[in-house]
């Protein structure tokens, strides 16, 4: 394989002529059904299976007469099958557990069509969850009535979407793909067609594109695999081959464009000043292949270097924010691009650009240096290391979705260990000198397609004839005119002595979870979660009583300002990106509560611990940087979707003292000072008493207690213990109805809160979460299947328990403005129904199993047990509880939901409609 890759690697500048495929990781089992159906089988011990089929055809498929159709048999397919009619598929799967959305879904892409499940390790979930992909494989029912029914739930997923953020993303789709057959293939098609198209056209792209040999059905889990063999036979092997055609090779090419592409986007909701950069190229050769793999290792060289001189640039002040996503986009699987993204010094795009020009051009006519090479690559191969290290931990849904994009972009099928290898013996024949006529290469081959993105007034401020001229100047720029980058990289390492060590004066067993507390000499608290089976990286929680109810009146948002200050600044000789590269952790600041949260992995944890200490006992407060927040702020607030506006007016109305829910836009952090900021920080974590430290993962609990003794326990504070404040934010217990007629959009948004008094328990918390499930299935039911009013609707409900205890729940959903009171009053029946009778012992059982379903996910995660062991931690202590819950949800009895659906649900309505202005 070595000798492969060497081999490769000297044809990096041209193509290889024999680009051979790369090795697959041997835990994948790779095999074709007689019709051409392709199987992808990853054993792994778990007790959960996920499943992918993937169907290589999409919108662009499409023919004129089918703009949309694709994406509606793929919602077709949950209406009804020969062997699950009338949408009894669902019901054979809530047996399971299994829901709609949670572990029941489907996309629609413009070269493919996936489904997906998540099923129990059950052979009979899993037979069943084949026999149901088998049969939206090959037996939709494409009943009429169905049909029909559905054309309004997919007017109204397209509905859901209108606002700024669509309006924005459709000019930069158009964009990103004009030349080619995908900008006119948005997979939500032709509302037009929609509407009218009669189902047999549906039927005729579901026969031409739904086709064995244009699909790969992926399975992920545990099994036994001659048995899912024959299954899988059994039920996708039963179709002949067909003869759909194969793609034509113009179906995915880009007409070539003579100058830059450039699209200015401006918009009255548009808070924030972005410039994107897209640099888009044709693939020599898939990244499944030697040569692709060796060009996408390479890519990645240059791009973090990039990356890492608009870091520079950054922090010299040059631009707010300029950064490059450090490995290719894939467009598909043939078409490549390189995105970059910048935020200028307020509204000064030329010079942003003027600057990203020049780097781009710079790295392309000037070798980068010796030490630049050697950190990026360096960088490279830890990150990888650290992925190789912790793969075993990978759930099976990330391992089911990576198998799923590479099948989809034709990637590589290794493993973290294999790339590894691989990168590594690409990286020892790469020069500094070879990767600048790589670079060359690279921009040479690029289309620049670039985007000015900002609100409304900047509308001429610049052209894109001045935007495209500055790229033909500058590359037409010389060694004589751009010199060696002149920031110099430091390569800065993480240096940061510790305290005088301290000792832990108490320890506490915690024998419900099988974990310690330690009791420091300067009162913080640390309590270690150890478990070997949690899948994700080792996590860090460390929560403090205080939060935003801090905040003077006076001084709202002092709190939370003060925080992002000190990121912005940077801790101690380090600024907040530097940081990062080490390990994250981040601030919050809750309402009753504020700490930091983190993660990281086992070799770097004393690092994470190093950094802890440095952001609690070294924060900067940099006077610049808080006044170009503020201005950014401000734009921010006079220019607020109106969507955002609408949740204000919401708070403002529903809550008693809402002022603290909200930011005001003449708020007091128009005038909140460094210094200000930093007394608020200090107060805020100079009281290691009132700390507790949570972490949970697969670490070592002896090399864990070392290294609390040395970074946390020395750690000098006040003897001051914070407390959270009552501000008395409480719900105003009474009907009330509003609408709000200044939307921009063609829809309504609808916004149900129910609120009353109620006092907390676990148990109560726990049935309403059941009672949850059945609202949402009865809400989805009668809202969506019987009557296509909504796309999704929404509905949570729970008890708040401090700092005063009351009953706060909300129903969420966007329709058609012409049927916004017809869906209100049928919400209103489902509600008063439920309220009414209550719910039915078949429901109660599904709910219970769905709950139990995703509690069981929950529990495979350290970030769960981090927080919901801080939280307990600092509410009343009680640990039982946490592993007390799935016995606390089976006793759970129907008169117990039944009782708290006639006391709380429905009470004291507040009805807010957002509608379009007139």
């Amino acid at each position: 394989m070595k000798n492969l890759i060497v081999c490769c690697v000297l044809f990096v500048l041209t193509a290889c002529v024999q680009s051979p495929s790369l090795p697959q990781d041997p835990m994948i089992k790779r095999y074709q059904l007689d019709n051409g159906l392709t199987v992808i089988l990853m054993p792994k011990q778990s007790d959960n299976a996920e499943l992918r089929l993937v169907v290589h055809s999409g919108s662009v498929q499409e023919t004129e007469q089918q703009k949309g159709l694709a994406h509606f048999v793929e919602h077709m397919a949950f209406k009804g099958t020969k062997n699950f009619p009338n949408q009894s598929s669902r019901k054979q799967l809530e047996k399971y557990g299994i829901t709609f959305g949670a572990h029941i879904n489907a996309v629609t892409s413009f070269n493919s069509t996936i489904y997906k499940l998540s099923l129990p390790t059950n052979p009979q979930a899993i037979q069943t969850g084949l026999q149901v992909m088998a049969d939206w494989a090959y037996n939709i029912s494409f009943d009429p009535a169905d049909f029909n029914q559905e054309r309004n739930v997919i007017v109204e997923e397209w509905r859901l979407r209108q606002g700024v953020a669509y309006r924005i993303n459709e000019q930069l789709d158009q964009l990103r793909y004009q030349g080619s057959l995908y900008a006119n293939s948005s997979p939500i098609g032709s509302l037009s067609l929609i509407k009218n198209s009669p189902v047999e056209e549906a039927k005729t792209f579901y026969q031409k594109w739904y086709q064995p040999q244009r699909m790969s059905l992926i399975v992920v889990g545990q099994f036994n695999e001659q048995s899912i063999r024959q299954e899988i036979n059994k039920y996708f092997g039963v179709a002949d081959k067909g003869n759909s055609p194969v793609d034509i090779p113009s179906l995915r090419q880009f007409s070539s464009q003579p100058t830059p592409l450039v699209k200015m986007i401006f918009d009255a909701e548009q808070g924030q000043r972005l410039i994107q950069i897209m640099l888009q190229r044709d693939a020599i050769a898939p990244l499944n292949t030697s040569q692709g793999m060796t060009d996408d290792i390479v890519d990645q060289i240059w791009l973090s270097i990039l990356n890492k001189r608009l870091q520079l640039i950054t922090e010299n002040q040059k631009l707010q924010l300029a950064q490059v996503k450090e490995q290719s986009v894939l467009l598909d699987e043939k078409r490549i691009q390189y995105l970059l993204f910048a935020i200028p010094n307020q509204n000064h795009y030329q010079e942003t650009l003027q600057l990203m020009f020049d780097e781009l051009q710079r790295l392309a006519i000037i070798p980068v240096s010796k030490k630049e090479y050697e950190q990026a690559t360096k960088q490279i191969l830890i990150k990888l290391s650290q992925q190789a290290a912790s793969e075993n931990n990978y759930r099976n849904n990330q391992l089911a979705e990576r198998l799923t994009t590479a099948v989809e972009y034709q990637m590589p099928m290794i493993n973290k260990k294999q790339q590894l290898a691989i990168t590594q013996s690409i990286i020892n024949q790469i020069t500094p000198e070879k990767l600048k006529q790589v670079i060359s290469r690279r921009l040479e081959q690029s289309h620049l397609r670039l985007a000015i993105i900002g609100p409304d007034n900047d509308k001429k401020i610049i052209s894109q004839s001045a935007i495209v001229a500055l790229w033909k100047a500058t590359r037409h720029k010389d060694d004589t005119q751009l010199s060696e980058f002149s920031y110099q990289t430091q390569n800065k390492p993480l240096i940061i002595a510790p305290p005088v060590q301290g000792t832990i004066v108490k320890t506490n067993a915690l024998k419900e979870l099988d974990s310690e507390e330690w009791i420091l000499n300067n009162g913080m608290r640390v309590i270690v979660y150890p478990n070997q089976k949690l899948t994700d990286n080792i996590q860090i929680n460390l929560r403090i009583p205080g939060g935003q109810s801090l905040d003077a009146n006076s001084q709202l948002g002092a709190v939370t300002w003060s925080q992002q200050l000190a990121e912005l600044s940077g801790y101690g000789n380090y600024s907040s990106k530097e940081l990062r590269q080490y390990g994250e952790l981040k601030p919050y600041a809750e309402l009753l509560h504020h700490g930091f949260q983190g993660s990281t992995t086992d070799d770097q944890l004393e690092t994470l611990f190093s950094i802890l200490y440095l952001k609690l006992t070294a924060p900067q407060f940099n006077s610049q940087k808080l006044s170009l927040a503020q201005q950014n702020a401000m734009l921010m607030q006079n220019k607020l979707p109106i969507e955002r506006k609408f949740l204000d007016f919401i708070h403002k109305n529903t809550f008693n003292n809402s002022q603290r829910l909200m930011v005001h836009p003449n708020g007091t952090w128009r005038h909140f000072t460094s210094t200000q900021l930093q007394s608020t920080y200090q107060m805020l974590y100079s009281s290691p008493n009132s700390m507790v430290l949570t972490i949970s993962g697969n670490v070592d609990t002896k090399q864990l207690k070392a290294l609390t003794v040395k970074w946390l326990a020395g750690i000098n504070g006040n003897s001051t213990k914070l407390h959270w404040h009552n501000n008395h934010i409480t719900p105003i217990n009474k009907p009330m109805q509003f609408n709000y007629p200044y939307g921009t959009s063609d829809k309504a948004m609808v916004s149900l809160l129910y609120t009353s008094e109620a006092d907390w328990s676990q148990n109560n918390q726990l049935a309403l979460n059941l009672l949850d499930k059945v609202v949402n299935a009865r809400l989805h039911t009668s809202i969506r299947e019987q009557n296509s009013g909504v796309y999704t609707i929404i509905f949570s409900e729970q008890i708040i328990k401090k700092p005063e205890s009351y009953y706060l729940a909300r129903l969420n959903f966007t329709t058609d403005p012409k049927r916004v009171n017809e869906i209100k009053s049928l919400v209103n029946q489902v509600m008063d129904n439920i309220r009414s009778h209550g719910i039915n012992l078949q429901e109660l059982i599904i709910a219970k199993k769905a709950w139990k379903e995703d509690y069981r996910e929950q529990q495979k995660s350290a970030q769960y047990w981090s927080t919901a062991i801080a939280q307990t931690a600092t509410d009343d202590g009680n640990f039982v509880q946490l592993n007390q819950q799935i016995t606390q949800v089976e006793n759970i009895s129907l008169e117990t939901v039944n009782e708290l659906a006639q006391k709380l649900i429905g009470q004291n309505p507040k009805i807010f409609t957002l509608l379009p202005k007139k």
